[in-house]
């Protein structure tokens, strides 16, 4: 085994930065044990040489963040070590090559490089810790970074954070019944892409879901579940789970199928009312024409011959407006069952 792999291999959380030359001393000690002694002792000076070699290299301390989308955002590096650091410079890590973005040293205090200007700088400048803000994250700001220590007599040491963007979920949960079905639908929009699942008991269900990519960043997730008998959920509470960054939101419903206006139902009740108007302002005229007849017998026959008229118009307004309530009262029927 080569000697790099093998004390990285034997002490990852101890050495993450490991001079090759130091590696080569720290394995020649590791072949003299082996082949010299055989002592409990050995382990013991095992971990001494590679705390010591650590401590001459220096151990960078870096944490991953989550952060809302256009929110400000930090990142943190801290240096263990008591050498002389001249210069720390914060990457951001590309496929092609490491792009700086902003230093920090005594001499110049915090530069920030053109393309990063009023996004971010340095909000606690120094020299073994340091913090790199983003003022307001777009999705550009999703990456990794590198931060840079440049000690004296030693060359640099690096460490690297990571940045993740996400955007909470908005969740709706409705539904819709049809003729011979009934249509739970979920929807949920955030980043990263959230994961729907029902609290449903039953047989007769087919679940169907979709997803859609908007520029934002954000995905929309839409779960529909078709139930085969609708009646049996009336009354009944659905439930909606929507999994997100390892949080669980529930959204709840309970079914029930109320009553509403269908387009054949609004026309009879609007025919009705038609058909009522009518009536009272025949029934009206007819009321003044009877006050109003003249005097004379001629006058007074043809008022009856009006009145005549007017009534039978009358009577087959009113098997009309019968025959138009019978439809009313079956179209409601239909509707409710």
């Amino acid at each position: 085994m080569f000697p790099e792999l093998t004390i990285r291999l034997k002490f990852p959380w101890l050495c993450p930065n490991v001079n090759p030359l130091f590696l080569y001393f720290a394995f020649c000690l590791q072949v003299h044990g082996r082949l010299f002694y055989h002592l409990s002792t050995y382990n013991l000076i095992w971990v001494m040489v590679a705390v010591v070699l650590c401590r001459a290299q220096g151990l960078v301390v870096t944490q991953d963040e989550k952060e809302r989308l256009n929110t400000p955002a930090s990142l943190r590096c801290s240096l263990q070590t008591d050498q002389e650091v001249l210069i720390v410079t914060w990457q951001k890590v590309k496929a092609t090559s490491p792009e700086n973005m902003v230093t920090f040293s005594k001499n110049h205090g915090v530069v920030v490089q053109p393309t990063y200007k009023d996004r971010v700088n340095i909000t606690h400048p120094g020299l073994r810790n340091t913090t790199l803000t983003f003022w307001n994250t777009t999705l550009e700001d999703e990456g990794c970074y590198m931060c840079l220590f440049n000690i004296f007599g030693s060359g640099k040491i690096s460490g690297e954070a990571c940045l993740t963007l996400y955007v909470q979920p908005t969740v709706s949960l409705h539904y819709k019944f049809f003729e011979d079905h009934l249509n739970l639908t979920c929807s949920a929009t955030a980043r990263p892409a959230p994961v729907i699942s029902w609290k449903v008991a039953g047989s007769g269900i087919e679940n169907s879901t979709e997803s859609v990519s908007h520029p934002n960043g954000t995905t929309s997730v839409t779960s529909i579940l078709q139930v085969k008998d609708p009646e049996s959920y009336v009354g009944r509470e659905v439930i909606c789970e929507v999994l997100h960054l390892g949080t669980v939101t529930d959204v709840r419903e309970t079914v029930s199928k109320g009553f509403w206006f269908s387009v054949p139902l609004l026309l009879s009740i609007l025919s009705l009312v038609i058909l009522l108007v009518l009536i009272s302002i025949l029934l009206y005229w007819k009321r003044r024409w009877n006050q109003d007849r003249g005097e004379s017998s001629q006058e007074y026959k043809e008022g009856n011959k009006l009145n005549d008229v007017l009534s039978r118009f009358g009577g087959h307004l009113k098997i009309l407006v019968r025959g138009w309530q019978w439809y009313v009262l079956f179209v409601f029927s239909k509707i409710r069952t």
